[in-house]
């Protein structure tokens, strides 16, 4: 079941798009605050290094990455892990059709 995903990442700020409204508390407790739209949340980067260190965190919560076009969340996830800033396996997200999704371990 799809939480919450990364929906930007490029140049200096992550927004995540939140499904389930119990990880707002977790969300700001990482330095996330709301955006203009309602279940939309901003994180501000310094650089990569910081970036990296939230992807972490959002993962932990069970974040998923989008996957698209042109340096979508997924691939800034990958580009930081072949950077050798962060490790593992993510949660990844693609849509299939408006509202139909499919995740995966990548």
């Amino acid at each position: 079941m799809l939480k919450a995903y990364v929906e930007r990442a490029d140049g200096d700020s992550i927004g995540v798009r939140i499904m389930d409204s119990a990880l707002d508390f977790s969300l700001r407790a990482i330095g996330f605050s709301n955006a203009a739209e309602k279940d939309v949340y901003v994180f501000q980067v310094a650089d990569n290094k910081q970036k990296a260190k939230v992807f972490d965190e959002l993962r932990s919560l069970g974040v998923a990455f989008s996957a698209g076009k042109e340096w979508c969340p997924c691939e800034v996830f990958e580009y930081l892990r072949d950077e050798q800033l962060l490790s593992g396996k993510y949660l990844r997200v693609a849509w299939t059709q408006p509202g139909q999704y499919m995740l995966t371990n990548a």
